[in-house]
C-alpha cells in the first residue's frame, strides 16, 4: 500500500455527502428517504464518518484532507459561462434523521429559491449530485480538524456544457482585445467581500447581491467567508486548472510585454490579475476575522493550482514562444504556495518489448550540463530486466525522461484501436511522434519549456522564451518576471493516477464515458467485455507503485532542496493524492443505482478499496474429488464470448391448464462458447495445438478443469457477509444484481476488508479447492461488513465429446469456437 500524506475528498457534490449528521431528503412527489447513510442503513453514522474512519485505518500516515466542493459551469465561452450552485432537490425538502426540519443552503439560496438552474440529467437520473450544503461543509471542516487533519478547502468547477468537458477549456476567442477582457470580467463577476454576511447560527453565509449573480467571485468569496465560520482552514484554494481563462490576453499584450516599477516583465493577462485580486480579497476576509496567515503552523494560507501543462508558462498558438503568464500570481504577497496539479508522465512504455525506454534501460543516464545530447538523452542507467513495474524506473522519470530531457513534437491520443505493434490487442492509440517514438531534444536556455524542470524553475529567475527574429530561435528575451527564486515552496496540489494499464504513461487522463475528454493513457490495453464493447484494463499495481515512487523520491531519497531561509522546494504538507471518497467502500462503487459515477471506479483514481492487481497465479489444487488443470489462456480470445445460465426447469402440466414449475438447480449452470479471432498453428504461436492438446489431455468431455470466465473473473469489493462475533469462515460468492451465487474456485484472493479497510494477510487464510472460503484467525466483530477482491473460476468440461482428434481440430479451425459447460465436482 503506498504512503499517502494527503488526499482530496470526493465526490465534490451531494447535498449532505460530507456531513457527520444523518439526513433524509424528499424530491417533489417522493417520500423522504435517507441520503447519506447508505453504508449503515437505518443508523445515525453517516457515510462520510465511515469513510474517514476507513481513511485513518488504511492510511494512518495521512495528515491532510482537501475537501473538494463543487459548483457548476455551463459554457466554454467565458463571457457567457454561469458559475452556480444547485440541488437535485429543487422544490423538495430535507430533514435530519432525528426529525428536525432543515434545508439546503448555499450562498443565500435554498431548494425553493427562484432562478435555480437545474442540474443536468441522464434519463431519469442526475449526472451530478447537488452542491454541498453550507452547514455540512462547516461541520466537515470542524470534524476533520478535531480528528487532527490539516484541512484544505478546494472550490471546484464541474462542467455542465455539452459533452461535460474539462474546465480548463473555458476561454474566449479571439483574445488580445478589449472584448476578451470584458469576457473575463463577466466570468469573474462583481461580487465584493462586503456583500457577504456570515451566519454562525445556521452555518451559512448570506449574500446581498442578486440571488442569480452566478459568477466566479461569488463562489470564491462565499467559501472564504464560510471557512471563517468553521474557524479557518490550513489552505484555501482559489481554484485550479483554469488554463483557458489564465491564458486569455488583454489588448495590451505584446511578446515583450511591459515592465513594472521594479523593472520586471509583465503581460496583460486579465484572469491572472483577477486571481491576484481574489487572493487579496480572501486575505482581507481572513484577516478581518482574526485568521491571519501563519507560515510556521501552516494555517490560513492561500494558493491557486495550475494545470501541469502550463504551470511554468504557456505557448500561445501562432505566437512562436512561451510566456510565464502565472509568474505575477506566484509572486503575489497574498499567494503562499506555487501550486500545480502534477500529472506529469512517469514512463513512455509501449506494447511489445516496451519501446525505447526498454532499449535504453542499461545505457548511462544523462549527466553534467543540461540539455543532454540527442545521443545521450534517452539513457536511463538502470539495472536488471526492463519492466514498467520498477520503482527505480518510475523514479528516474520524475526528474528525467519526457518533458525533462526530451519531448514529443506531436503526441496526441488517437482513440482506441488495434495495437500498431502487432500484438492483436486493442489499445489507446498514440499518433505522430509518440507513435514513432521520435524524441526531440531541448536546447540551451529552454529549461522553462520542460515542465519537469521544477528544480531549475525554483532556483532561477524567469524570462519569456520566444523567437524575435534575431536568428537565435526560441531563446530567453527581455527582463526577468516578478518571481523571486526560492521564495515559496512548490506544492503538488493534486497528483495521482488512474488504476488502469500503463497509467504512468499519461496520468492526467480519466475514463468517464459521458465526457468528451474521456481517455485512457497512451498504449493502455482495453479488454473485451461480454456482450460486446471494451473497457479499460484495470491495474491497481502500477498506480500504487507510482504513488510510492513519488513519495519516496521527494520525501525519503534526499532529492528535495531547502533554501537558506528554510523554504523547502517541494512541499508535501499540501500535496494531496486524487482521491479518497466520502462514500465508503464497498458501498461505493457497488451502489450504481444511487451514484452515476460508480462505473468509473474500476479504472479511476480512487484510493479506497484498492490493492495490488490480482496475481496471475494458478488456482490452488483442489482436494477431493481431485485436482484440476487450467484451461489455456490465449491472447486471441475475441469479444464474442457467450455465457448462458441454465436451470433445467421441470414443468408439470395439469388438466386444468395450469402448470407447476421447479428448477432442478438452486444455482445456475452455464453454457460457455469461447470464440477466437484466430487460432494460429505456426511454431511461433501454436495456439491451435494448445487447445486441441488440452482437449486430448482432458479426454474430451471426461475431465473437468478450471476456467477464468472472460470479463467475469475479476471480482472487487464483493460483500461476503456480516460478522456476528463468532463466525470465522465466509464463503467466496459473487453478486449479480439482486442475485448471488457461490464461487467454484479462485485464482487468488488479493485483499480482504473489514468495513472497507484492507486487512493484513496474516489475519486470515483461504481454503483451497472447490467452494473456497476465507477463514479468520479471530471472528470479526458483530456488525462488521466483510468483503474481498479475488479472481473467480468456473469448473467446466468440454460440451462435446468427439473421439477423433483430427476432426476436432478441423472443426476448431473452421469455427474457432470452443463450447464448454460448468459442472459440479
Amino acid at each position: 500500500m503506498p504512503t499517502v500524506l494527503g488526499v482530496h475528498l470526493l465526490p465534490s457534490t451531494g447535498e449532505f455527502a460530507y456531513d457527520a449528521v444523518a439526513y433524509q431528503g424528499g424530491r417533489v412527489g417522493c417520500p423522504m428517504q435517507p441520503i447519506n447513510t447508505y453504508f449503515a442503513p437505518g443508523g445515525s453514522k453517516t457515510d462520510y464518518s465511515t469513510a474517514i474512519d476507513q481513511l485513518q485505518a488504511a492510511h494512518p500516515e495521512c495528515a491532510t484532507v482537501s475537501i473538494v466542493c463543487a459548483w457548476f459551469a455551463n459554457s466554454l465561452e467565458a463571457g457567457a459561462c454561469q458559475v452556480y450552485p444547485s440541488t437535485t432537490y429543487i422544490g423538495g425538502e430535507f430533514q435530519q434523521a432525528s426529525g428536525a426540519a432543515d434545508e439546503w443552503r448555499v450562498s443565500g439560496l435554498n431548494q425553493n429559491s427562484p432562478g435555480l438552474i437545474a442540474p443536468p440529467t441522464n434519463g431519469a437520473s442526475f449526472v451530478y449530485g447537488g452542491a454541498p450544503s453550507d452547514q455540512s461543509m462547516v461541520r466537515c471542516i470542524r470534524d476533520l480538524k478535531e480528528r487532527g487533519f490539516k484541512v484544505v478547502f478546494y472550490p471546484f468547477l464541474l462542467m455542465t456544457a455539452p459533452g461535460y468537458p474539462w474546465r480548463g477549456l473555458i476561454t474566449h476567442s479571439p483574445d488580445v482585445s478589449a472584448a476578451a477582457t470584458s469576457a473575463v470580467a463577466a466570468f469573474l463577476g462583481s461580487a465584493a467581500p462586503s456583500q457577504f454576511t456570515p451566519d454562525p447560527i445556521n452555518l451559512t453565509v448570506a449574500y446581498s447581491g442578486s440571488p442569480t449573480d452566478y459568477a466566479y467571485r461569488r463562489m470564491i468569496l462565499h467559501y472564504a467567508w464560510l471557512c471563517t465560520i468553521a474557524g479557518g482552514v490550513n489552505l484555501f484554494m482559489l481554484g485550479s486548472e483554469l488554463r483557458g481563462l489564465e491564458t486569455i490576453r488583454g489588448p495590451a499584450w505584446t511578446p515583450a510585454g511591459t515592465t513594472d516599477g521594479a523593472g520586471h516583465a509583465v503581460w496583460d493577462y486579465p484572469f491572472v490579475a483577477g486571481l491576484a485580486q481574489l487572493a487579496a480579497d480572501v486575505r482581507s476576509i481572513f484577516d478581518g476575522q482574526g485568521l491571519t496567515k501563519n507560515l510556521s503552523t501552516l494555517t490560513n494560507l492561500i494558493a491557486y493550482s495550475a494545470d501541469w501543462s502550463d504551470w511554468m508558462g504557456y505557448q500561445h498558438p501562432g505566437a512562436n514562444g512561451q510566456w510565464p503568464h502565472l509568474d505575477s500570481l506566484w509572486a503575489s504577497p497574498n499567494v503562499d504556495l506555487v501550486g500545480f496539479d502534477n500529472y506529469l508522465p512517469l514512463s513512455d512504455w509501449t506494447t511489445g518489448d516496451g519501446g525505447l525506454d526498454a532499449l535504453n534501460w542499461l545505457n548511462p543516464a544523462p549527466s553534467g550540463a543540461w540539455p543532454p545530447s540527442a545521443s545521450a538523452m534517452s539513457g536511463l542507467g538502470l539495472s536488471g530486466a526492463p519492466t514498467l513495474y520498477s520503482l527505480p524506473y518510475l523514479k528516474a522519470n520524475i526528474e528525467g525522461g519526457e518533458k525533462f530531457n526530451w519531448w514529443y513534437a506531436d503526441g496526441s491520443n488517437d482513440g482506441r484501436g488495434l495495437d500498431p505493434n502487432g500484438s492483436d490487442l486493442v489499445v489507446s492509440l498514440p499518433e505522430g511522434d509518440r507513435l514513432a517514438q521520435t524524441r526531440s531534444p531541448y536546447y540551451p536556455g529552454q529549461q522553462a519549456l520542460a515542465n519537469k524542470q521544477l528544480r531549475w524553475w525554483w532556483l532561477n529567475a524567469h524570462q519569456a522564451i520566444y523567437d524575435d527574429g534575431d536568428g537565435t530561435g526560441w531563446t530567453p528575451h527581455g527582463p526577468a518576471t516578478e518571481w523571486a527564486p526560492q521564495s515559496k515552496s512548490i506544492g503538488f496540489i493534486e497528483y495521482g493516477l488512474p488504476a488502469c494499464d500503463k497509467a504512468t504513461n499519461q496520468p492526467n487522463v480519466f475514463f468517464d464515458p459521458k465526457s468528451s475528454d474521456s481517455a485512457t493513457p497512451y498504449w493502455s490495453i482495453w479488454q473485451a467485455i461480454p456482450g460486446g464493447g471494451y473497457e479499460p484494463q484495470r491495474d491497481d499495481t502500477i498506480a500504487a507503485l507510482a504513488l510510492q515512487a513519488i513519495y519516496e523520491y521527494w520525501c525519503v531519497d534526499g532529492n528535495n532542496a531547502t533554501s537558506a531561509a528554510g523554504v523547502p522546494m517541494a512541499s508535501f504538507a499540501f500535496s494531496c493524492v486524487w482521491a479518497w471518497d466520502a462514500r465508503p467502500f464497498p458501498t461505493f462503487p457497488l451502489r450504481a443505482d444511487v451514484w452515476g459515477d460508480a462505473g468509473d471506479w474500476p479504472a479511476g483514481n480512487w484510493l479506497g478499496g484498492r490493492g495490488p492487481a490480482l496475481p496471475p497465479v494458478a488456482p490452488s489444487p483442489a482436494p477431493s474429488p481431485g485436482s484440476y488443470a487450467n484451461f489455456p489462456t490465449l491472447a486471441t480470445l475475441g469479444w464474442s464470448t457467450h455465457v448462458k445460465p441454465r436451470f433445467a426447469t421441470d414443468v408439470a402440466d395439469h388438466v386444468s391448464g395450469r402448470s407447476t414449475r421447479r428448477s432442478r438447480y438452486a444455482v445456475a449452470y452455464y453454457d460457455v462458447e469461447l470464440t477466437y479471432d484466430v487460432l494460429r498453428a505456426d511454431a511461433a504461436h501454436a495456439e491451435l495445438q494448445a487447445v486441441a492438446g488440452f482437449f486430448a489431455e482432458m479426454g474430451g468431455a471426461a475431465t473437468p478443469f478450471w476456467l477464468a470466465p472472460p470479463g467475469l473473473s475479476s471480482v472487487n469489493g464483493q460483500i461476503l457477509g456480516v460478522g456476528d462475533g463468532s463466525a470465522t469462515t465466509f464463503a467466496l460468492a459473487r453478486s449479480y444484481g439482486t442475485a448471488a451465487e457461490p464461487v467454484a474456485g479462485t485464482s487468488g484472493v488479493a485483499a480482504v476488508y473489514e468495513n472497507g479497510v484492507a486487512l493484513s494477510a496474516s489475519l486470515y487464510s483461504v481454503t483451497s479447492g472447490y467452494a473456497p472460503q476465507i477463514v479468520f484467525a479471530t471472528a470479526p466483530a458483530s456488525g462488521v461488513v466483510i468483503s474481498a477482491d479475488f479472481g473467480a473460476l468456473w469448473l467446466c468440461r468440454f460440451a462435446e465429446d468427439i473421439a477423433d482428434l483430427e476432426n476436432f481440430m478441423t472443426l476448431l479451425w473452421a469455427f474457432r469456437t470452443v463450447k464448454l459447460k460448468t459442472v459440479r465436482p
